[in-house]
């Protein structure tokens, strides 16, 4: 009997020390790498060991009481340059976002993430908009950002959702 999903259970919560494990094993799983690259780079950023990637904000995705997930978002005018989004305005918002557990996949579930994220980020900071970048085969990914209002921006290559 297949379980069913009740879009309604999915909460946001931020990262600690114990969630580090969990999001490894998500990060070095095939589906997630050949969009994400290299885990190591991720963790790094996640652990913040060094004090360099405090302009990050990492949140893991529950359902009910269980993590399926890892999100992360950015003020873009705080990241190094050399990105995408150099020429974006002052209050624009990267976001980032995976489903870690299979059972969880091709739910719908995606699309309630993205959701949730950028009202997280609106209750949170002044976004005048929020940019996502992914790989051009990705396209799972770039369905759900157009069913959340993002427009593929032809110069720069972004999803933008422009908050109104």
């Amino acid at each position: 009997m297949t379980k069913i999903i009740d879009e309604n259970m999915i909460s946001m919560r931020l990262v600690n020390k114990k969630d580090i494990t969990i999001i490894e094993m998500w990060l070095n799983k095939e589906y997630i790498k050949k969009w994400y690259g290299d885990p190591k780079e991720w963790l790094a950023e996640i652990r913040n060991d060094g004090g360099g990637f405090d302009w990050l904000n990492h949140y893991i995705v529950m359902y009910e009481d269980t993590p399926i997930g890892f999100c992360q978002y950015y003020d873009c005018s705080k990241t190094p340059e050399g990105f995408e989004w150099d020429n974006e305005p002052q209050g624009t918002f990267a976001i980032d976002y995976l489903i870690g557990e299979e059972t969880y996949l091709k739910k719908g579930l995606g699309t309630v993430i993205v959701q949730q994220l950028c009202q997280l980020i609106s209750s949170l900071e002044n976004p005048i908009q929020f940019v996502a970048d992914p790989l051009p085969e990705n396209t799972d990914s770039i369905k759900l950002l157009k069913r959340n209002g993002f427009i593929l921006d032809l110069t720069t290559g972004l999803y933008k959702h422009a908050i109104k």
